[in-house]
C-alpha cells in the first residue's frame, strides 16, 4: 500500500514528539523519512533532529516551504495550534494534529458536522460508563521539555483539557449519542498551579446513560510513568471492563475473559498508520477534526459547569 514517506513534525517541544505517544519513534518504525522537525527552541529542535536523523528548523512555516513534505504531524503549544492548523490547510499539507487543537471550542470552524459513530444500539440498556485516566505529576512536563503545560495562557487548561477528550470521545463512540454535561468539579489542590490537576465530569445521554469522566495529574509514581486507569460499561445484566490483554465480562454466574486478537494494534501507532494509509489510498481522514471539536465542546461545557 502506498503511504506518504516524507514527513515533518511541528513544534517538537511538545512531549508527545519523543515521549509517551512518541510520534517520532512511530514514524521511524513505519519507515518514514522525517525530513524536518521544528520548534521555537533551537536547542530542542536540534536535539530531536539529532536523535531522529532529521533537519532542525525554528519556524514551522519555513520548514514546510523548504522541505515540501507529503504529510505532517502537527504538535504545538495549545494556544498556537489553531494557527498551525490554518497554515497547514492553506499550504495544502495533509496532517494529523494532536488534541486539543485549540484552547476553546469556538476556535473550531466545521465545514460539515457528522453524527457519532454508530454502535448499533448495543448499549441501550446500560446504566453507566466509567473512564478514569490519572497520569503522573506535572513534573513530567518539565522533564519532557514542555513546562508551558503549567501556564494557563499557553496550555489553555490542565488535566481536563489535556486528558478529558479521551473519555468524552469514548462516551460518544460507545453510546452512539451526543451526551450533555450535567455536573463537573476541578481541583488544583495537589500542585497548586494555574491549571487544574484533577477533574471529574458527569454526562448524560438522551436515552439516560450516565458517563463519568475522571482525569488528573495526581498519580504519585513519577519518575515511573504509570497510569491509574479504568474503563468499564455497566448494565443490568453485564459489566464489561478493560483489563490487561483484553476484556472481562461479569454477570450472574459469569466471569469471562475475552483476549485481544493476535497481532492487535491500538493507540498512537495504529492512529498514525491508519491516517497515512488512508491518505495513500485517497480516502478521507479516519478521524476528522469534527470529532475533536465535539470532545472539546464537552470539555468547555465541563469547565462552565465547574464554575
Amino acid at each position: 500500500m502506498s503511504m506518504p514517506k516524507r514527513v515533518v513534525v511541528t513544534e517538537v517541544s511538545h512531549w508527545h514528539s519523543a515521549y509517551d505517544a512518541s510520534y517520532l519513534h512511530i514514524l521511524r518504525d513505519l519507515g518514514c523519512e522525517i525530513v524536518g522537525v521544528s520548534d521555537r527552541s533551537e536547542r530542542i529542535a536540534a536535539d530531536r533532529a539529532r536523535r531522529f536523523g532529521s533537519t532542525p528548523f525554528t519556524d514551522y512555516r519555513r520548514m514546510i516551504e523548504a522541505t515540501r513534505p507529503e504529510f505532517a504531524i502537527a504538535l504545538g503549544r495549545h494556544c498556537e495550534m489553531p494557527d498551525i492548523f490554518r497554515f497547514l490547510v492553506e499550504a495544502g499539507v495533509p496532517f494529523v494534529m494532536e488534541k486539543p487543537c485549540a484552547v476553546h471550542a469556538a476556535l473550531f470552524v466545521l465545514g460539515s458536522d457528522r453524527k457519532a459513530h454508530d454502535c448499533g444500539g448495543r448499549v441501550r440498556q446500560d446504566s453507566h460508563i466509567f473512564f478514569r485516566g490519572i497520569r503522573p505529576t506535572m513534573q513530567r512536563y518539565i522533564e519532557w521539555d514542555s513546562p508551558w503545560m503549567a501556564d494557563k495562557s499557553q496550555a489553555g487548561g490542565g488535566a481536563l483539557l489535556n486528558l478529558g477528550a479521551h473519555g468524552f470521545d469514548m462516551a460518544r463512540f460507545v453510546t452512539g449519542e451526543e451526551p450533555e454535561v450535567v455536573s463537573a468539579v476541578v481541583s488544583r489542590r495537589v500542585h497548586e498551579a494555574e491549571v487544574e490537576d484533577y477533574a471529574l465530569a458527569t454526562l448524560r445521554t438522551r436515552s439516560g446513560i450516565l458517563f463519568h469522566n475522571e482525569v488528573g495529574y495526581t498519580m504519585p509514581t513519577w519518575p515511573a510513568n504509570q497510569t491509574d486507569g479504568e474503563q468499564k460499561v455497566a448494565g443490568g445484566r453485564l459489566l464489561l471492563r478493560q483489563v490487561p490483554g483484553g476484556l472481562q465480562l461479569l454477570g450472574s454466574g459469569r466471569d469471562d475473559f475475552i483476549p485481544q486478537p493476535e497481532g492487535w494494534q491500538a493507540g498512537y501507532p495504529r492512529v498514525i498508520k491508519e491516517a497515512l494509509e488512508a491518505y495513500g489510498r485517497g480516502d478521507p481522514p479516519p478521524i476528522p477534526a469534527s470529532e475533536c471539536a465535539h470532545a472539546v465542546r464537552l470539555i468547555f461545557d465541563s469547565y462552565q459547569a465547574a464554575g
